[in-house]
């Protein structure tokens, strides 16, 4: 039996198999540490998947570092510039792991709750924290489990573009935009997947020269429980509004707001707002058949 074709024209069919990159990125750091015997190619790709996190272990992620991760998550269009690209690291392993099970290229069973598929003008909700999971047996059963999760990656990848193409299909460079991507980052052996949406606002005809860009995260680890943030600037006005919830870390993000206004207002910035919200914003119920082009 010849390795199944992975087609992502159908956003339903991209939906159906869909799943977060976390258990992959989970599945690759404990084959990497134990240096199970898979062959040469597939280890290289693997490693180039990895690279793809940001280790929170080490140090806070710079500005640079987060805007090559957003460029290279393999959503937008990427400059050259850009090392790391998520989408083709996925594609090569792929390909590895295809070329190495030969015949028996067939994915594993999907294993796990797959989060639910990013729509456009949802706001970010963070899935939870992947650990480092049991040994898959032989190498062939992790390779096909691996093949597993680098497919619903790669579908859910689809979905994120679907997500951050305009509603209209009309060209209208006044309408406002939204891009939404998905970082992997590392605490501790936990991989977390930062949901990130960046939109632009619509032309204000009280001031047709200016146009706001507003950014929402949500990220979740043990350690933290989920949190996240909303930033909105206009022009050199910003405003930022946190939340957190888990008591704790909310305890500790409020003793931490008076050093937050100095240090962006350092930036150059004047912040017009700084404020703390206790516990995760209620999810909005979806509209059924969204990913759907028609009904029978």
């Amino acid at each position: 039996m010849s390795a199944p074709t992975l087609t992502l024209a159908d956003p339903a069919q991209a939906a159906a198999r869909q799943q977060s990159a976390a258990p992959l990125l989970a599945s690759l750091s404990t084959l990497a540490a134990a240096a199970t015997p898979l062959p040469r190619p597939v280890i290289e790709a693997a490693l180039k998947v990895l690279a793809t996190r940001i280790d929170l272990n080490q140090a806070p992620p710079t500005p640079a570092a987060l805007r090559e991760a957003v460029l290279g998550a393999g959503v937008l269009a990427q400059p050259a510039a850009v090392p790391t690209d998520s989408k083709l690291a996925l594609v090569q392993l792929r390909s590895a792991l295809v070329a190495f099970l030969g015949s028996a290229a067939i994915p594993a069973p999907p294993t796990g709750r797959r989060p639910p598929p990013p729509l456009r003008g949802e706001d970010p909700r963070a899935p939870s924290p992947e650990s480092p999971p049991p040994d898959d047996g032989t190498p062939h059963d992790a390779a096909r489990t691996l093949l597993s999760h680098t497919d619903g990656a790669l579908s859910r990848l689809k979905l994120l573009q679907l997500a951050s193409q305009p509603a209209d299909a009309r060209p209208n460079p006044a309408a406002p935009a939204e891009y939404r991507v998905e970082i992997p980052m590392m605490l501790g052996t936990e991989t977390g997947i930062m949901q990130l949406q960046i939109q632009r606002d619509a032309h204000n005809k009280s001031q047709p020269k200016a146009r706001g860009w507003r950014m929402r995260f949500a990220l979740s680890f043990s350690a933290t429980g989920e949190v996240g943030a909303e930033v909105a600037l206009l022009g050199q006005s910003a405003s930022v509004a946190l939340w957190a919830a888990d008591p704790d870390t909310a305890d500790a993000l409020e003793a931490m707001l008076p050093e937050l206004a100095p240090a962006l207002a350092a930036r150059g910035l004047d912040v017009t707002g700084v404020r703390l919200r206790r516990g995760a914003p209620q999810k909005p119920a979806r509209a059924p058949g969204q990913l759907l082009d028609s009904a029978t």
